[in-house]
């Protein structure tokens, strides 16, 4: 099987971030210097041993940012996509797909999503951590207990910033 992805590097308001786009939608968004850590390339080989990379635009994908900073799409979609290409695990599905539940506006912890997906909080958290679709599965929506910023792969400021962004778009979210 043969497979033809584009990358592209896109100027987001919290610094570039760099995109790999596949036939089906978006398959890597990433801040520069992590991007290299995931491995995507890898991954997909094992989906696709017939891989060719070319630079391009990624128009899905940064047209999804472009409406997420617009403050436009609020709602994300499991990129079920991912399953095939990545092969994930289960748990990695789950993961991701109760990511992509968190309203906009709105935090879950570590310790909410291991609730509801069965699994120890540690490993919420280095799947989390190792989520390759950052802002599109919106991961800095996962915080620490009490609502602490913690963990972050383009750095807490970012995160921070993300959230901000989301509070001033979206409809405050307050809990008692």
């Amino acid at each position: 099987m043969s497979l033809t992805l584009t990358t592209a590097t896109y100027a987001s308001p919290i610094g570039p971030l760099s995109l790999v786009e596949g036939p089906e939608g978006p398959l890597a968004v990433g801040f520069p210097g992590r991007s290299g850590r995931l491995h995507w390339q890898v991954r997909v080989r094992g989906a696709a041993p017939d891989i060719r990379v070319q630079e391009g635009s990624c128009t899905r994908t940064a047209a999804a940012l472009d409406a997420y900073f617009a403050g436009r799409l609020k709602r994300f979609r499991f990129p079920s996509h991912l399953e095939r290409w990545f092969g994930l695990s289960e748990a990695q599905v789950a993961v991701t797909r109760e990511m992509c539940r968190i309203p906009f506006g709105d935090t879950r912890t570590y310790g909410d999503i291991a609730r509801v997906t069965g699994l120890h909080p540690r490993i919420v958290g280095q799947m989390v951590g190792a989520n390759q679709l950052a802002i599109l599965v919106p991961c800095h929506r996962v915080v620490g207990a009490r609502g602490a910023l913690v963990g972050y792969g383009g750095g807490l400021n970012r995160k921070r910033w993300l959230l901000a962004h989301e509070t001033r778009h979206g409809q405050m979210v307050l809990r008692g």
